[in-house]
């Protein structure tokens, strides 16, 4: 597992001594580099090499491909018999979940399952897709929150010409985003209210039948809707080349606010400030010409972080640590600490964090998450954190609290994707090998054309058959023919 610096010693943790404890395994660490990347590197050159690994790899989310590459050596063990004869808290997992296609997500193409899941279903992580508006501002100009296209047209015009932030200065720059920040690209916030825009592979989905969005008409016309913003200057052009650092230095610009909508999960993102992030409310999905306004759905997952490998010499001590691991106590105990001291239950006055979707309030968190601490292992682990442990953080009563903020938008977000979406596409290494460089090709041409059509150095009249003439030209038709069985292969297990 990572060395990170949140975990000031593996060895003596609190959760590592109470598991030691629970299960009478006596624990030894491998620490690979914090940084997530570094980490995977040193792990494919001992793959590579048949270097000896540790007995068990953790906080690895591996994707299929390295489990199927890697499955003529035995490298990783199957953990099916196991799951089935011993997994009784993964079972009690199956029967919790409000996920239904938990047990689907564990499956690898070959039919065999790798790994024991990381879950957490704090109902945020799946409507992330938010944008956030200057209130202030609004109120300054007399206007409301936008509901349509049509009308956040209109107070993005008001914003850039109607001294919102009362400097007597034209600096206010009404929307902007950044081009790698997580949920920060403005034309995928923008896109879902004239196609859903899913900001993976841009896949829909109507009766079984996969399809792409980004050759359709209604793609063309969102992209005509913020051509025209960019074109008035409502859209700063630097949301396209700027990283998430930049747009947070804009963000927090110290003189005076000059950002008035942004795209992002939460407004902390940005605003470390409380006096500003007070500035800002959700901007709810815009409702388009033709009536959409879907929100951006990203599907519960299974991370891979509990891995046995061939070297172990217990596999069946290994799984059945990581299967008490997926209890609701050690749950509790990896995301809030040691119980009385980091964290205790809540009492029936308490006020839940989400209660605007009904949750209802289970845990009084003491222990920060953030910052360094010796009480967990920072969920590097597998996990269960059902629905009602997730969404059941008590609230503080700060109304500046950024959980409590994003608990508080999701009834705006929340169902507004369309029925069908696309949870994982199941593919053999053979499909995978194919598919890799058509998806990476693809959808680098879809994210640099996006933006070439919206600031006009394409014409969406006269450079648009052109486009759709080239995504045929690197394969598109291969690429939804592969993504259709590797859809179909996971839904039919």
């Amino acid at each position: 597992m990572p060395d990170i610096t949140e975990v000031i010693d593996f060895e003596t943790n609190a959760y590592t001594k109470w598991l030691e404890e629970q299960t009478g395994v006596d624990l030894e660490f491998t620490l690979f580099p914090a940084n997530a990347s570094e980490a995977r590197t040193k792990l494919d050159v001992m793959l590579a090499s048949g270097t000896e690994l540790p007995e068990v790899l953790m906080h690895f989310d591996l994707p299929d491909s390295v489990f199927l590459k890697n499955a003529s050596s035995g490298v990783f063990v199957d953990l099916s018999d196991y799951m089935d004869k011993y997994g009784y808290w993964f079972k009690k997992m199956l029967d919790e979940t409000i996920n239904p296609n938990m047990e689907k997500l564990l499956v690898s193409a070959n039919g065999k399952r790798y790994f024991m899941p990381y879950v957490v279903e704090q109902t945020g992580n799946f409507w992330p897709g938010k944008a956030w508006i200057n209130k202030k501002w609004l109120d300054v100009l007399g206007l409301d929150v936008p509901k349509t296209t049509e009308e956040f047209a209109t107070v993005l015009r008001a914003f850039k010409n109607g001294d919102p932030n009362q400097n007597g200065i034209a600096d206010e720059i009404p929307l902007s985003g950044s081009k790698n920040g997580y949920q920060q690209i403005v034309h995928h916030f923008l896109m879902n209210s004239f196609i859903y825009c899913d900001q993976n592979n841009y896949y829909i989905v109507e009766n079984g039948k996969l399809d792409v969005a980004f050759n359709k008409e209604e793609w063309r016309n969102g992209l005509r809707y913020m051509s025209g913003l960019f074109k008035e200057g409502l859209i700063d052009i630097q949301c396209f080349v700027q990283d998430s650092n930049s747009l947070k230095t804009l963000a927090l610009n110290p003189d005076v606010n000059i950002l008035g909508c942004f795209p992002a999960q939460g407004p902390d993102m940005l605003l470390s400030m409380p006096e500003r992030m007070a500035e800002y409310v959700a901007l709810p999905p815009l409702v388009g010409p033709e009536g959409k306004a879907y929100s951006f759905y990203r599907a519960p997952r299974a991370d891979s972080y509990g891995i046995i490998t061939k070297y172990c010499k217990n596999p069946l001590a290994a799984f059945r640590l990581m299967d008490f691991m997926l209890c609701e106590e050690s749950a509790l105990r990896a995301r809030y600490g040691v119980p009385g001291v980091d964290w205790e239950e809540a009492k029936e006055t308490d006020k839940c964090m989400f209660e605007s979707i009904g949750a209802k309030p289970v845990v009084r968190s003491i222990l920060p998450y953030a910052g360094t601490q010796n009480s967990h292992w920072q969920s590097m682990h597998p996990v269960f954190r059902s629905a009602a442990v997730s969404n059941g953080m008590v609230w503080n009563g700060d109304p500046l609290d950024v959980e409590y903020i994003k608990a508080s938008a999701l009834p705006l977000y929340m169902n507004k994707a369309p029925k069908e979406t696309v949870s994982k596409l199941l593919l053999t290494e053979e499909e995978i090998d194919e598919m890799t460089p058509l998806e990476t090709s693809i959808k680098n041409y879809v994210k640099e054309s996006s933006v070439m059509f919206i600031v006009s150095e394409k014409d969406l009249d006269a450079d648009w058959n052109a486009y759709l003439a080239v995504l045929d030209k690197m394969g598109l038709k291969r690429f939804i023919e592969l993504s259709q069985s590797g859809y179909d292969r996971f839904n039919n297990q």
